[in-house]
């Protein structure tokens, strides 16, 4: 449903607010900080004990041909794309603008590993708390590994994966199926999923100059860890465009020049079912505002899930009342009775996924029935 709002054109209308909104106060900074995070992507952080072989399943990941010089003045190494590419580095990262189909939704971080404790949680703690994904690679998550871990909030454990580096060592000692079933057991528990992986092979094809083709990436298991990643993302991206349309709608933030275009089928306002739009639209526009308050509830999958399911139940009533009808009124009826039944089976999932989604069905209902009322 957001395929006509890419993150380029909202970061835009929130420029624009900001630049021409009239924005005072913690509204200026929410929608600063909205912005930042649209032009940011979802951070990818990749962490794990020094030496498992972070940095050569990163490469392999982003399809690099030869690793760049290490500043050794930094201690982490951020791959973004070009668009999104900050005009410096920050202090300890250093940063490299890449073309990659994984880097047009992501950064990714990848952070070293320092060899005195009090260093490397100090590094976690920070990648924790900057990192919307993690990618935590070892070859046993022994104690430490998992007592870093333990400190992770359950919203990043849920979106991060671990990933068992150099399986191919493992299956030539014999011990990896062992390994595999000892950790499966750890990301059941504390990861979205699991993944081992075998960087060697492919990083050397890129050493060599070579390209890697799907068959080799899906044999060393990254193809199914990079498209995991790519979906966890897309979901991310999503979650924080529905949080930025629903403070410029609540804001009434749109910029003339992009008013919804009148589809087929827009009213006049001497249409039978003209009042029933207006009606409708005037609902949708106070209660929107409902779905993001600017307290912690908000954060709560089921204040906006209860919030979405009563305005589509309401707004079902009042599409049931109107009895003069054309075509073009049973259209939009039929399609506001199944955007009920999503948001019906939404709420029966009480996430922050289907919350979302149950948002955007809602914003979709706004922008259909402004498009036909501008006829």
């Amino acid at each position: 449903m957001l395929d006509d709002l890419s993150p380029e054109t909202v970061v835009a209308r929130l420029d624009h607010a900001l630049d021409h909104g009239g924005l005072t106060g913690s509204s200026r900074t929410q929608a600063r900080a909205l912005r930042d995070r649209l032009r940011a992507g979802v951070q990818v952080m990749i962490l794990g004990p020094k030496g498992v072989g972070k940095s050569q399943l990163c490469e392999v990941m982003l399809e690099l041909d030869a690793s760049a010089p290490e500043d050794e003045a930094c201690w982490a190494r951020r791959y973004m794309s070009a668009a999104a590419c900050a005009a410096g580095d920050e202090e300890g990262l250093q940063t490299m603008a890449l073309p990659s189909p994984l880097l047009d939704t992501t950064s990714l971080i990848d952070v070293a590993t320092p060899t005195a404790p009090e260093a490397l949680a100090e590094r976690v703690d920070w990648a924790l708390r900057h990192a919307d994904i993690v990618i935590w690679c070892t070859d046993t998550f022994a104690a430490d590994e998992a007592a870093l871990w333990a400190d992770a909030p359950d919203h990043l454990k849920d979106h991060s994966v671990l990933v068992l580096t150099k399986a191919d060592v493992r299956a030539a000692e014999g011990t990896m199926d062992a390994r595999i079933s000892q950790l499966q057991a750890v990301a059941a528990e504390e990861f979205h999923s699991f993944f081992p992986t075998a960087a060697a092979q492919p990083h050397r094809t890129l050493c060599e100059g070579r390209g890697l083709d799907d068959a080799t990436l899906a044999a060393s298991g990254i193809k199914a860890l990079r498209d995991t990643l790519l979906r966890i993302a897309a979901s991310g991206l999503r979650a924080d465009l529905d949080r930025a349309l629903l403070f410029l709608d609540r804001h009434d933030l749109q910029p003339a020049a992009e008013a919804a275009p009148s589809p087929a089928g827009a009213i006049t306002p001497d249409a039978p079912a003209a009042k029933t739009y207006h009606a409708a639209l005037d609902l949708l526009r106070a209660r929107i505002p409902e779905l993001s308050p600017q307290d912690a509830a908000y954060d709560a999958p089921d204040h906006v899930l209860t919030a979405c399911g009563k305005l589509v139940e309401d707004l079902a009533e009042l599409a049931a009342e109107q009895t003069r009808s054309d075509d073009a009124f049973e259209h939009w009826r039929n399609d506001l009775y199944e955007a009920s039944d999503k948001v019906v089976l939404m709420s029966l999932e009480n996430d922050m996924r289907s919350a979302a989604d149950a948002a955007t069905v809602i914003l979709q209902l706004k922008r259909d029935l402004e498009g036909r009322v501008a006829g």
